[in-house]
């Protein structure tokens, strides 16, 4: 009788592996770190476009006859006055054309037939000695390259999700971080030496999929080692990651003004990610589900040694937590994609997550992007956009343990929207005034994508939680790779416009989370049934629902 009660008490206790080897001690905080790190090269090689292809003063070409003439003398005599945005400037892609005579002074209506577009650019290094703008000429009609290459670079991190996603679980998360790791340092390297803007955009969506597969990869990890009450913070913690990557490039950029240099020093330091063979372990859930025991057990033993709990339990305890983990598998119903959208309740959460993580990523990117038409330097405006990470990161970590899901969802959509909006009307002498604004919009923007991840994983059931956050990570991922091309938009129109669409977009998302139930404090839906009736039933109903266990 002893015996029995021993063995149900042993069953409460190891309910999810923190049970044998703590739930947060040294062996997690070292996994925490590793991922950490994993997300500085993947916001450098991600935003260092910024740097890459700046706005770069450019003109027609002179030729060795007017070699002896002054620039603002031979601006004044073969570039046409241009109206762009209210003020009267030089042209940036036509001059007139030569006939054997002077050119018409400025100021004088030539004749149509006399103006002509540029066949070759001089630019003005006196900020970038070089960047990929003035070495391919990707300005005028060649301007948009610069938009699709950074879609490109997008499309890099959709494909990472999808291949690396499944090969993680198939293969382990270990096999495909160290697989990235080395996909973004040779790729990274490689793009260095591209002889033409084709190859370059190329390796960028290389150095995309190892830089987004290791990152996703390794905060899955994290997540599958630590214990319940942790996962939120260090869920959002490893921001911090980018947060710190962000700003430092800012100081990289700074210091060096050429665009090899600077793609050069952005990934030679990561070829000592290499000593990730030795420190990176396997998640022993993975083991775990894929019936591995006597590996999980190799690797939790090293994880208490570690954490300094008794190793000669570990292997009762993982008996134990093995046949409970049987009974879950043995007793759920599997979902797929189409369940999340069978059913009215799930279809219309589902929808509303979508639209969310798309507006999220759409506006998150846009505004990193385009930090350059601020106005001022565009070395102090990343600094800044980078800065305000840090507390958008430490807000977010307090919302959700103090304030739930939905309330800080919805503020900080809208709040980021109006900031987008609310910085159109300042004047254009007020640029302070104007980045302070779009900074208050960038501030909320990254505090919301850190809450929809945590906000998602908790509405959809067990049985479709992967594939959930899955599809909705590839909403996220078309967001990124259209947020690029909103800046031709404004280029064709007025600079206000993509603030415009970023502050109307994030304003109508964020209404829509109204619809959402909170979930903070309450029990998540395990089956298709419950999480169909999550939301739609009273708190206290879901509050009497039995937990299953927890891996």
């Amino acid at each position: 009788m002893n015996s029995e009660v021993d063995q149900q008490r042993h069953q409460e206790e190891v309910r999810q592996i923190s049970d044998i080897v703590g739930e947060d001690g040294r062996w997690q905080r070292k996994v925490f770190i590793l991922a950490f790190l994993l997300q500085i090269p993947s916001c450098w090689h991600t935003l260092v476009m910024t740097f890459l292809a700046p706005n770069v003063d450019h003109w027609c070409k002179r030729t060795l006859l007017d070699s002896n003439w002054t620039l603002s003398q031979w601006k004044s005599e073969n570039i046409p006055l241009e109206m762009d945005r209210g003020e009267q400037l030089f042209s940036k892609c036509k001059m007139y054309v030569k006939t054997g005579r002077n050119i018409s002074a400025p100021g004088l209506e030539p004749n149509v037939g006399n103006i002509d577009f540029c066949k070759d650019w001089d630019y003005d290094n006196s900020l970038f000695t070089s960047t990929i703008v003035s070495e391919w000429n990707l300005v005028c009609d060649r301007e948009w390259l610069v938009s699709m290459s950074q879609s490109v670079f997008m499309c890099g991190f959709l494909v990472a999700v999808l291949v690396f996603g499944q090969m993680a679980d198939r293969y382990g998360r270990r096999p495909v971080i160290l697989i990235c790791i080395v996909l973004t340092n040779v790729f990274g390297i490689l793009c260095t030496f591209s002889p033409n803007f084709l190859v370059f955009s190329i390796l960028r969506f290389l150095i995309a999929v190892g830089t987004a597969g290791g990152a996703t990869t390794s905060f899955v990890l994290v997540m599958e080692v630590v214990g319940p009450q942790q996962r939120t913070i260090l869920g959002v913690g490893i921001q911090f990651g980018w947060a710190l990557g962000y700003v430092l490039l800012s100081g990289l950029a700074w210091f060096i003004r050429d665009w090899r240099v600077l793609q050069l020093a952005i990934s030679l330091p990561w070829l000592s990610l290499a000593a990730y063979w030795w420190l990176l372990p396997e998640s022993p859930r993975f083991f775990l589900t894929h019936n591995r025991s006597d590996e999980a057990e190799k690797v939790l033993e090293n994880a208490a040694k570690e954490n300094g709990r008794d190793v000669a339990t570990v292997r009762s305890k993982l008996r134990i937590l093995c046949d409970l983990i049987a009974k879950e598998n043995g007793s759920s119903n599997k979902g797929t994609a189409l369940d999340l959208l069978k059913t009215p309740n799930m279809r219309k959460k589902t929808l509303i997550i979508y639209l969310n993580w798309f507006v999220d990523a759409f506006v998150y990117f846009g505004l990193s992007f385009n930090t350059n038409n601020l106005g001022g330097s565009a070395f102090v405006n990343f600094l800044i956009a980078g800065i305000v990470e840090f507390p958008s990161t430490l807000v977010t970590m307090f919302t959700l343990k103090y304030l739930g899901r939905k309330k800080p969802l919805i503020a900080t959509m809208m709040l980021g929207g109006l900031g987008c909006l609310l910085s159109i009307p300042v004047p254009k002498d007020l640029i302070w005034m104007r980045i302070t604004v779009a900074m208050m919009g960038k501030f909320c923007i990254a505090a919301s994508f850190a809450t929809i991840y945590v906000y998602s994983a908790e509405i959809y059931p067990t049985v479709v939680r992967n594939i959930g956050i899955g599809i909705s990570s590839t909403f996220a991922r078309i967001g990124s790779i259209v947020a690029p091309f909103v800046k031709e938009i404004g280029t064709a129109t007025n600079p206000g416009v993509p603030l415009a669409i970023f502050g109307i977009m994030s304003v109508v998302a964020g209404l829509t989370v109204i619809m959402l139930p909170e979930t903070n404090n309450l029990p998540l839906p395990d089956t298709l049934e419950e999480g169909e009736a999550f939301g739609k039933s009273t708190e206290e109903k879901e509050e009497t629902r039995p937990l299953l266990v927890r891996v």
